[in-house]
């Protein structure tokens, strides 16, 4: 069976060494080290390779190039096996001292030539080293992350071990999530381009490539159900003889027929060839497929397939990438047959881990704006919403203070860094100050970070506040509730972040901005001061959050047409 589509094998390659090398960055940033990398074990082939990699010069590199590639040994173990086999962190303050220094020098000696073994165990000899298993939170063993520093400086230490436990948790973490990313920005960028078309035929030929190119399939085709005649026709096909133009299927008839009186997606398997259309997969020469239906709430709007010549193309991972993929679909046909308005296709174009389409959560409902300053990207606000593990949710935004691709960059690592705290804390003061840590030496002179999380769980909401403005809940009985600091900005010295909780009831609308919105001026005039809490007295409790935020957009583009900073706009309500 071939590879699936999405997960292509070059793509996703580059994707993960992307997010290693970010994470590297910031290892040799905070600590001063000569070396560091990521090593990854292919269990299967036994063989321990780097996804990423950074030297301080080309000859330490290319002195080590053979030992960084090379089959894993724990006979004679090097750091990363012998880190993995302990199933802990190494710690090496001198390899004259480690117990496995004769074995690996002996390998050396036996697997590089006489020049390449001296320089590589000189390189042994003149650094400290620490070696830190990667592991996924289902305990399964990725690699290590090894960092080493050479003499004249003070040999690692316990201190900086810890640190790199951190960062190798953040790697383990990526990791997993950077399948999901890259899977998810596949699907967006399916979506928007089925999305942003309004002609149902062109509509019905985008789903269709993009479902290809998703699934990695040779052919497929789109049936459109016809109410009328309870049929389903044809009306766009890649790959297939020009029969297929002519082609219907009745509600129930094969099993795209049972796809579509059922609602439930299909992958073929041998055990049900009787119930396929024999003259169809002849004709065609069908050896699998998938069927997914369209649809949107009660409406059916017909059935997407992909195909290949070969038996057992397909997998249950393709089911449910299609299935997915049906859902964006559904919602451009929708748009395109009925007509009833015009789609605005919001996302956010950023830095990093900014995240994409406003994102589901249980029990809230979700609206989300963010508009770059000049509509162009590379300030420094930071935003989100996730689903925490126990279910409840956590809503992020703030403030990197400067301008430039380096602030840009920053924004991107303070949500990576809260988001990754989240799943190890749900307590938004710790994780605040967790992530004050990990910044205090990596922001820029006089720079700092305003900050506001929150996290909702039933009937509760518990937030802590780095000095950011603009947050506020509206209780649906009238109240207008200011959620004011409850410490210093992130990077500043000893913040004292504290933890406040309230009710959070059916109705009740936490809203926050970024000061792009408050300080929006005309006439000298701030649009927070003048404008926004009569705004929001007035339509916050009527208007769901997505209405609401459209609408604080267009007074604040009303008000003062020339942004001088980014707006990110974000209401949450409990329904």
């Amino acid at each position: 069976m071939r590879p699936r589509g999405i997960e292509d094998a070059a793509s996703s390659e580059a994707w993960l060494e992307q997010t290693l090398d970010e994470i590297l960055a910031r290892v040799r940033q905070l600590l001063d080290v000569n070396g560091c990398a990521f090593q990854v074990v292919d269990w299967e082939r036994k063989l321990i390779r780097p996804a990423a990699a950074w030297f301080a010069d080309e000859g330490t590199r290319e002195a080590l190039a053979a030992v960084l590639t090379r089959p894993y040994d724990p006979e004679r173990p090097g750091v990363t096996e012998a880190a993995i086999e302990r199933g802990e962190p190494l710690l090496i303050a001198s390899v004259e001292d480690w117990p496995g220094a004769e074995a690996l020098r002996r390998r050396l000696a036996e697997e590089l030539d006489p020049d390449a073994a001296a320089r590589a165990w000189a390189w042994y000899e003149s650094s400290s080293y620490i070696s830190c298993p990667v592991r996924t939170a289902d305990g399964r063993t990725l690699g290590v992350l090894a960092i080493s520093r050479a003499q004249p400086q003070p040999a690692l230490t316990t201190e900086d071990l810890r640190v790199v436990e951190v960062f190798a948790d953040l790697a383990a973490l990526a990791l997993e999530r950077a399948r999901q990313a890259r899977e998810q920005e596949v699907l967006n960028r399916a979506a928007l381009e089925v999305g942003r078309l309004l002609e149902p035929e062109a509509v019905y030929r985008a789903a269709v490539e993009q479902a290809l190119v998703l699934a990695g399939a040779p052919k497929g085709y789109l049936a459109r159900f016809e109410p009328a005649t309870e049929e389903l026709r044809i009306v766009a096909a890649v790959g297939f003889t020009n029969d297929v133009a002519r082609t219907r299927f009745k509600l129930g008839e094969g099993m795209i027929g049972r796809v579509a009186a059922s609602g439930e997606p299909y992958l073929s398997s041998a055990a049900d060839a009787e119930c396929f259309l024999t003259e169809f997969v002849e004709r065609e020469r069908v050896g699998s497929f998938v069927h997914v239906p369209i649809v949107l709430g009660p409406r059916l709007f017909g059935v997407l397939n992909v195909s290949s010549d070969e038996p057992a193309w397909f997998d249950a991972h393709t089911l449910e990438v299609l299935t997915a993929f049906a859902r964006a679909a559904a919602g451009a046909i929708a748009n395109a047959l009925d007509f009833q308005r015009e789609r605005r296709i919001a996302h956010a174009l950023t830095r990093g881990f900014v995240p994409g389409p406003a994102p589901a959560l249980p029990g809230l409902q979700l609206g989300l704006v963010y508009e770059p300053a000049g509509h162009d990207v590379g300030g420094g606000d930071v935003f989100g919403a996730w689903t925490l593990p126990s279910g409840a949710a956590a809503v992020l935004i703030g403030d990197v203070s400067g301008k430039g691709l380096e602030v840009a960059a920053m924004s991107a690592m303070v949500r990576f860094f809260v988001e990754a705290r989240t799943w190890d804390s749900e307590r938004p003061a710790e994780v605040l100050t967790q992530t004050a840590a990990l910044l205090r030496h990596r922001l820029p002179s006089a720079s700092f970070v305003s900050a506001f999380m929150a996290v909702i769980d039933g009937d509760r909401l518990r937030y802590a506040n780095a000095g950011h403005g603009s947050t506020m809940v509206l209780t649906a009985g009238g109240e207008r509730r200011a959620l004011p600091a409850t410490g210093l900005p992130l990077g500043v010295e000893d913040g004292g972040w504290r933890e406040e909780e309230l009710p959070f009831g059916l109705g009740d609308v936490l809203f926050c901005a970024t000061d792009g919105l408050a300080e929006a001026r005309r006439d000298g005039q701030f649009f927070g001061e003048v404008r926004l809490p009569a705004l929001l007295d007035e339509h916050a409790r009527r208007l769901g959050p997505e209405a609401l935020v459209a609408l604080v957009r267009r007074e604040v583009e009303a008000w003062a047409p020339e942004l001088n900073d980014d707006v990110v706009i974000l209401a949450v309500r409990r329904c």
